[in-house]
């Protein structure tokens, strides 16, 4: 399971959704559970998503 210290951890800067996979948990071959915590932690502020970069990062 995800924790919000590893996510927040791997976004020393800016990453794509795949590449923070890869810091986080690279045995999991799934992006959608993490896409998923990605977008909760998105609606309480934590993180924001760049459209035009398609990166995630620190709010």
């Amino acid at each position: 399971m995800t924790r919000e210290e590893e996510v927040l951890a791997a976004l020393d800067q800016p990453r794509a959704l795949y590449g923070l996979q890869q810091r986080i948990d690279p045995s999991n071959k799934s992006t959608d559970a993490l896409q998923d915590y990605l977008m909760r932690m998105r609606t309480e502020g934590k993180v924001k998503f760049d459209i035009k970069t398609g990166k995630w990062s620190k709010a």
